[in-house]
């Protein structure tokens, strides 16, 4: 409803008034120029209380319309922080899953930085699945892979954060470090997985091209690890990709 029609709706709304009360034979009077005013007040107070309420259906409709009503969630690797953006921080913690030479679950997951827990026996137990930090392993890379993220990031061990963005979805696109028009980039960086021969199985993710560590962690633990993917010519075409050249990536959202 645009102002101009609120403002015809009081009009018709006074035009019935005044019917009424010459109906009835009555007048409407204002006694002096005070109660005038006070009348435009009224009135005006209340056109614009519609035209506010009016407003707020639009932008509602819209937002709607726009699908920006929800927001969405994603992983960032290898950072403790979300990007300035329209977008928050949920928590960090630490990159963890499966170790590395064990079969079991394949995903790297983002574990909570400060845990709360439940029920609970320390007890070592033979057949439970335990989960493990991350290091990235860039042994295959001379200053362990300092020429892909800015320093040398070998063995140490990788934090993540998990993001809400105002905008309703969000995709990593491998193969590319920048967003197609009209999408805002969360991040960029490169492809990272386990390695094939190692016994157990890894989705792939998309580690920040500037990973943050702590100092003096960087000890060979192991763990489940992370290793940079290059593509491999045959069934992947060549060109566009070339043989054992690393993969980028990124996330957008829109």
């Amino acid at each position: 409803m645009s102002f101009s029609l609120i403002c015809r709706w009081f009009v018709l709304l006074l035009l019935l008034r005044w019917s009424t009360c010459r109906k009835e034979n009555k007048r409407l009077v204002l006694h002096s120029e005070e109660d005038t005013i006070a009348a435009i007040q009224t009135l005006t107070a209340r056109i614009e209380q519609l035209v506010a309420q009016n407003n707020r259906q639009d932008s509602e409709i819209q937002a709607l319309k726009a699908g920006s009503v929800g927001g969405s969630v994603y992983t960032r690797w290898g950072r403790t922080t979300c990007p300035q953006n329209g977008t928050e921080l949920v928590y960090n913690g630490f990159t963890a899953g499966n170790r590395y030479n064990k079969n079991g679950a394949s995903d790297f997951v983002c574990l909570l930085g400060d845990p709360i827990w439940g029920v609970y026996s320390d007890s070592p137990l033979t057949y439970s699945p335990q989960i493990y930090g991350t290091e990235y392993e860039m042994s295959f890379y001379s200053a362990g892979a300092t020429q892909f993220f800015g320093s040398n990031i070998h063995d140490h061990d990788g934090p993540c954060a998990v993001c809400r963005s105002s905008r309703p979805t969000t995709v990593m696109i491998p193969g590319r470090n920048q967003c197609y028009p009209g999408w805002t980039m969360e991040y960029s960086g490169y492809l990272v997985s386990g390695l094939s021969e190692q016994s157990s199985p890894t989705n792939y993710a998309c580690l920040d091209t500037k990973p943050e560590f702590e100092l003096g962690d960087a000890e060979d633990r192991d763990g489940k690890l992370m290793y940079l993917v290059v593509a491999a010519c045959g069934s992947l075409k060549c060109p566009p990709y070339v043989q054992s050249r690393e993969i980028t990536c990124v996330v957008c959202s829109k």
